[in-house]
């Protein structure tokens, strides 16, 4: 009996470190805070200003990572911050395992995040809001849904590159071409993962007609 519950506790630190706990292998990227009122600052320094604090499990989204004098920190746009802050490398893990982070999946994600907004009371207005995309956000004021219906409405955030954004009324070829084939697939709609973020886009007569964001997580 003790090596079957020690098995167990075992496979739950396996599964609790899958889901978050390993390196950052890519920028930009989720990270949670591990530590309760972790300072964020100015600048990468333990002596710069202090503009705020990260509460425990608090979602960010993680721009990139600095080592100065063999210490790593994280650039991080937290709520309320009018600019990029940092926060000291030991107090952020990530959100996603490796393989997650690197998934074009990922990397739309992180753009759904940075153009519909991550934190519930932001003032921040897309040109495509109001009744054209539906914004849920968690306990916590963490974006976990956006839904988009109408015609123009975008996934990404590429303004150079407009093939890089996935829109309502494209060929659902262009699905494949950017995340190559779906984890799900039906005549009416397709599915695509990464960690625990799902892209679903639904279809009529080939083109996309729908699409949803989720944080399955939450």
């Amino acid at each position: 009996m003790k090596r079957i519950i020690l098995a167990m506790l075992i496979a739950l630190l396996l599964v609790s470190f899958a889901e978050g706990a390993g390196k950052f292998a890519a920028f930009p990227t989720i990270g949670v805070c591990t530590g309760d009122s972790v300072r964020y600052r100015a600048k990468p320094d333990t002596n710069a200003e202090i503009w705020g604090s990260l509460s425990k499990n608090m979602k960010v989204v993680v721009e990139s990572q600095k080592v100065i004098d063999g210490e790593t920190w994280y650039e991080i746009k937290p709520k309320d911050a009018q600019e990029m802050a940092y926060v000291y490398g030991k107090y952020l893990v990530p959100y996603f395992d490796e393989e997650a982070q690197k998934s074009p999946v990922n990397k739309m994600v992180i753009d759904i995040l940075q153009v519909y907004s991550p934190y519930e009371d932001e003032d921040y207005y897309t040109e495509y809001g109001g009744e054209e995309v539906k914004r849920t956000y968690d306990k916590s004021g963490w974006l976990v849904r956006v839904e988009a219906w109408k015609k123009g409405c975008s996934f990404g955030n590429d303004g150079q590159d407009e093939s890089k954004n996935i829109t309502i009324g494209d060929d659902i070829s262009k699905l494949a071409k950017l995340f190559g084939e779906p984890d799900r697939k039906s005549d009416s709609e397709c599915e695509y993962t990464a960690g625990s973020s799902s892209l679903t886009f639904k279809i009529e007569n080939g083109k996309i007609t729908r699409m949803i964001y989720e944080d399955k997580k939450n």
